[in-house]
């Protein structure tokens, strides 16, 4: 059989719910709900989601200078803040589990 045939930990029913029906065993300890690693994980996901939301709502800006209608100078300070936003994402993107 496997897993703990009687069990030596136990929960409350308000327990199980608060940590929405998500209990786990890691070595040895039980988990209820997220790990702060999965919750980071998480939070690093929807951060990213974010920031490319915003580059591809600036992806214009590449076409307007390609085209010839606009300048790199002209947008100075949006590619510079989608630079910022790139390096973020390459951060955030080392804490996703």
């Amino acid at each position: 059989m496997d897993g703990i045939s009687v069990p030596d930990m136990t929960i409350t029913e308000e327990e199980f719910e608060a940590a929405g029906g998500l209990v786990r065993l890691i070595d040895g300890k039980i988990f209820l709900g997220k790990t702060d690693a999965e919750k980071a994980s998480e939070e690093a996901i929807e951060k990213i989601r974010v920031l490319k939301m915003q580059l591809a709502e600036t992806d214009y800006i590449a076409s307007k200078i390609a085209e010839g209608s606009a300048t790199t100078k002209d947008y100075a300070d949006k590619i510079a803040e989608r630079q910022e936003w790139r390096a973020e994402i390459n951060r955030l993107e080392k804490l996703v589990i």
